[in-house]
């Protein structure tokens, strides 16, 4: 190679440089910007030798300025996204307040607490999130859907007094509602269940607003009816009972759903399992039903962004308003029916593809859809993120999600209270933990006589 043939990119006088007036235009070129107009630039460089882009960019639209073509208005837009893009690139990386440094470096850096501790960010203790979306006040009509961790977000806003919309209500009159956290109780506005996969979400609208009739079919478990697409708790004795239950949760999930203001899904999983002769996707496990009518589907980025974008259109169709706050459920995978992957690997692909899909469905409806990063506060935020099974969530990454959904979404996050999640297990599992502490120096004593 001949030391001519180098090129050096970083150099001052570039733009006295043919081969570097050359990059460029086929850049701009590449960009999209119409070939007249690069042409014109390239003859304006060569004419005024410019000793920037800034130079180039004042000079020529200078120019344009004074001509009377219908392009050029499009060329000086064109000019002026690339001086900002090219800013950009030159100055994302540089930390240049604290408040960029929390939101472009990776928190705990080691060498900014000690050279520079205004720069420095505990992962512990930071909220990751770059854009405050104030949606939420004690008025603002509020629902949910997806999986089982939606479920402690409801939870947590209707204990803290915001206006969780209840429509059909599963809980007993004299509940107390402070034990609402520790209750499989008002998961939802409407008794819809758990609702893992996407399909099921978007099923439930269509259901809600009259797009969808199911059809008539149950499914059996220990003697007990069934809904197949409903995954909550009600249980049938008879066919009598679940045609009126049917009849009447189709028009509570109506009510309830033109009620909300803001709509929040939490995306559980891609696994999921479906009729064969309807295309239906059912809410309940799948072993409760006749095995040959059903069949498996993993569904992939794009599967899940459309289901998203049919259920987005649905709802603005009948809710012109309507805002939605989207999330990912960080509570793995419990089964796989993957034959080559291990659970934990098809967890990783279920939580990855719904986090794409997630991300893409957000930048489709700026104005509409806002992300809620959950999974990644419970995954890199906690310092105790999980349950002793190391699948559901702690009671601390509960209450380190809801103080960044209080940051992120709420008018005025000093209304929001959280309320502990302490469920049975543990504290069985606490004193159990005492009981053999204090009890092992007795009974190695006793071995010992």
């Amino acid at each position: 190679m001949k030391e001519n043939s180098i090129k050096n990119i970083s150099k001052n006088d570039l733009w006295n440089q043919d081969w570097f007036i050359d990059y460029f235009i086929e850049g701009i070129i590449n960009d999209g910007l119409n070939k007249e107009a690069c042409y014109q630039i390239k003859n304006f460089i060569y004419k005024t030798h410019p000793k920037s882009f800034e130079e180039l960019l004042n000079n020529f639209i200078i120019q344009l300025k004074g001509e009377d073509k219908s392009y050029s208005s499009s060329t000086i837009e064109f000019l002026e996204r690339l001086a900002s893009k090219q800013n950009h690139n030159l100055n994302c990386y540089l930390r240049t307040t604290p408040s960029k440094t929390r939101v472009i470096q990776w928190p705990n850096n080691p060498a900014a607490k000690v050279k520079n501790p205004q720069h420095y960010f505990d992962i512990f203790e930071d909220n990751f999130y770059r854009e405050k979306q104030p949606l939420i006040n004690k008025n603002t009509a509020i629902g949910s859907a997806g999986s089982c961790f939606a479920t402690r977000i409801s939870h947590q806003l209707q204990n803290s007094g915001f206006n969780y919309v209840i429509e059909e209500d599963d809980m007993p009159s004299d509940f107390p509602l402070k034990d609402l956290v520790n209750s499989n109780y008002r998961s939802s506005p409407a008794r819809v269940g758990t609702l893992f996969n996407v399909p099921s979400m978007r099923q439930m609208i269509e259901r809600g607003f009259g797009d969808w009739e199911p059809e008539f079919i149950l499914a059996e478990n220990e003697g007990k009816l069934i809904d197949p697409f409903r995954a909550c708790k009600t249980l049938y004795n008879d066919y009598e009972g679940f045609i009126k239950d049917y009849k009447s949760h189709n028009e509570f999930l109506k009510k309830a759903l033109y009620k909300c203001d803001v709509f929040i899904l939490t995306l559980g999983l891609t696994e999921a399992w479906y009729f064969a002769h309807s295309g239906k996707f059912t809410s309940i496990s799948p072993h409760k039903i006749n095995p040959i009518l059903l069949r498996q589907k993993n569904l992939n980025v794009h599967e899940n962004i459309c289901e998203l974008e049919k259920l987005f259109s649905i709802y603005k169709k009948y809710k012109p308003n309507i805002k939605f706050i989207i999330s990912v459920s960080p509570v793995p995978l419990n089964k796989t029916f993957s034959e080559t992957n291990h659970v934990v690997t098809s967890s990783c692909l279920s939580k990855s593809i719904l986090r794409v899909a997630a991300n893409e469905f957000a930048l489709n409806h700026p104005k509409d859809v806002f992300y809620f990063p959950s999974y990644e506060t419970v995954l890199y935020g906690c310092k105790d993120p999980w349950e002793s099974d190391q699948r559901h969530v702690s009671p601390s990454a509960v209450e380190r999600v809801m103080e960044l959904f209080a940051e992120m979404f709420l008018e005025d996050k000093n209304e929001f209270q959280y309320s502990a999640v302490l469920k049975q297990k543990e504290i069985n599992s606490s004193i159990i933990i005492k009981l053999k502490n204090l009890l092992r120096p007795l009974i190695k004593k006793f071995i010992l006589k």
